[in-house]
């Protein structure tokens, strides 16, 4: 009777055991199955939430870009879409064009101009202008009115101002300073200067804002405790702000090698690239070439190894940005 009831315990233990493991296998399995309807929901939304942003970025970018590598390497005429095949001709006919060269060498000094003027009179206009009071909120206001102006609009106000009859050569004469009077977009060197300066004073603004946002981000804690120890502003300056203003130097100085390198609008309002192709600019060179010469290839080829460049010098700059973070 023992051995019975014994065998009977023995056989319940391993029903229990048996269901025990079955229990704890379709909790595994039904864990495994909610993660992965978690994760299939989870790409779903990411599927619907991004898709309409990839499409613009392939539409937009991926596309076009991917149209000019094509007609980069052939000499299709866009009127009836016919070209052969050049392979690399079209690329070394933009290097070894003086003119190409002469429109670079121009914007790199027009992109130089941008980043030094901007970050310099930014972070001064940033300094003067970070006051809480209504007046200097003013002033905030007039400093960025023209970083919103379109830059046609910018450069057929300052054509009234710069030509030989213009409302500078006016003022000049009125002072008694006449032998300072010049034609400011007749001359090589007077419209090189006309288009640098008329491209860099929106830029000023734009770099005094973003000054100013950094300078509201410097911990007042620290500008205090420097100032109980004696520091000079200069050297709290130089010590404490300006490290700290690094990330507003990177953003200042990236936009400003951007559109220096897509410069455009502006010289072709004011002097259309002349006198005698000082002013002219690799962007306007390939609209010139593709559209009003109909050489596509030759203006792809342009526009990818301008393309190569700006990326080279942001590359330099992100390299540059991580190592002072970093030092």
């Amino acid at each position: 009777m023992g051995s019975q009831t014994g065998n009977d315990l023995a056989a319940v233990d391993e029903v229990d055991g048996s269901s025990a493991l079955v229990t704890r296998a379709d909790a595994r399995s039904h864990s495994r199955r909610r993660t992965w309807l978690v994760k299939a929901h989870a790409a779903r939304l990411f599927l619907f939430l991004a898709l309409p942003g990839v499409l613009i970025y392939a539409l937009g970018i991926l596309a076009p870009l991917g149209l000019a590598g094509r007609y980069s390497v052939s000499n299709i005429n866009l009127l009836n879409g016919v070209g052969d095949f050049v392979g690399l001709q079209n690329y070394s006919d933009v290097l070894s064009d003086p003119e190409f060269w002469s429109a670079f060498a121009f914007t790199m000094i027009l992109t130089l101009g941008c980043v030094v003027i901007a970050n310099g009179a930014g972070v001064t206009l940033a300094v003067i202008l970070n006051r809480n009071r209504r007046f200097f909120h003013l002033l905030r206001s007039v400093a960025f009115i023209p970083s919103v102006l379109a830059g046609v609009v910018i450069a057929y106000i300052w054509s009234t101002i710069l030509t030989d009859k213009g409302t500078l050569n006016v003022l000049l004469g009125n002072v008694g300073l006449s032998a300072l009077q010049t034609s400011w977009l007749g001359s090589q060197l007077g419209a090189q200067v006309s288009v640098i300066f008329v491209t860099v004073w929106p830029s000023i603004g734009f770099g005094t804002i973003i000054y100013l946002a950094g300078l509201q981000s410097v911990p007042q804690e620290l500008l205090e405790a420097a100032s109980v120890d004696g520091s000079s502003p200069a050297r709290t300056f130089r010590s404490i702000t300006w490290p700290l203003l690094r990330p507003a130097l990177f953003v200042t100085t990236t936009m400003m090698v951007i559109g220096g390198f897509k410069a455009y609008d502006i010289s072709v309002v004011l002097t259309g690239g002349g006198p005698a192709g000082a002013t002219d600019t690799p962007a306007f060179q390939i609209l010139r070439h593709g559209f009003n010469e109909n050489r596509a290839g030759y203006a792809n080829a342009q526009a990818l190894i301008l393309l190569l460049a700006l990326v080279i010098v942001s590359v330099i700059g992100v390299a540059l940005n991580n190592r002072g973070e970093k030092s």
